[in-house]
């Protein structure tokens, strides 16, 4: 069961240590410099609609661009319960995320109703399918759990920086570099009612929302 520890409620604000201190720093740096759009006839603009209780999915690899490009618009964000998850909520908080503290797919039952009712109050949710500790671009089943259970539709998010590092994490994980353009392709829409009269509900929509982030 999620901790009753008020620090993993995501409510209270984390204070920065060296490595989260480093990432906001960077990010916020090297932010400034990035140019960047969303491709032509997506199918929403998370900058515009910002209360249709939707759910964004993306590989844990890009979090750094598109926790960066979309801050400040009040996103809520599934972030594990753990050290890591606390630095990454440190960073999310300055770049004004909201965050539910937690596995969406452990058995994590606390953090599954709370993403119900944040998702119920028509805001939208970032789910990292591949999270925390992979394997990398394998969707695990919280996201498809979850947007069936609250009847949400899933949105899949990629981002592609023309130029950027890549250290030697088990996500491969990708630092765009200064200057660079920077693409977000948002997928077309997986809806819940899709898999209404199908049987083993969670892993077809698991696999769809596999195939629409590999791209």
């Amino acid at each position: 069961m999620q901790s009753s520890n008020k620090k993993n409620t995501g409510l209270e604000k984390i204070p920065l240590d060296f490595v989260s201190g480093a990432i906001f720093g960077i990010g916020s740096v090297l932010g400034k410099t990035w140019r960047y759009a969303i491709q032509d006839n997506a199918p929403i603009n998370p900058f515009i609609e910002q209360d249709k209780g939707v759910i964004f999915c993306f590989w844990h690899c890009q979090i750094l661009p598109i926790a960066y490009i979309f801050r400040n618009i009040g996103m809520t964000a599934v972030v594990s319960a753990s050290k890591d998850g606390d630095r990454a909520t440190a960073v999310a908080q300055r770049w004004n995320h909201h965050t539910i503290r937690g596995s969406s797919s452990r058995g994590q039952i606390g953090v599954i109703r709370q993403c119900n009712r944040v998702l119920a109050q028509k805001r939208n949710v970032a789910i990292i399918p591949d999270g925390p500790h992979g394997p990398a671009k394998q969707v695990k089943p919280g996201a498809a759990t979850i947007a069936l259970m609250a009847n949400a539709t899933v949105y899949p998010v990629t981002a592609f920086p023309k130029f950027f590092w890549q250290l030697n994490s088990w996500d491969k994980f990708i630092i765009p570099k200064p200057f660079t353009t920077i693409t977000i392709r948002i997928g077309s829409p997986i809806f819940p009612n899709d898999f209404a009269q199908t049987t083993n509900r969670v892993e077809r929509f698991t696999h769809e929302i596999q195939k629409a982030l590999t791209v």
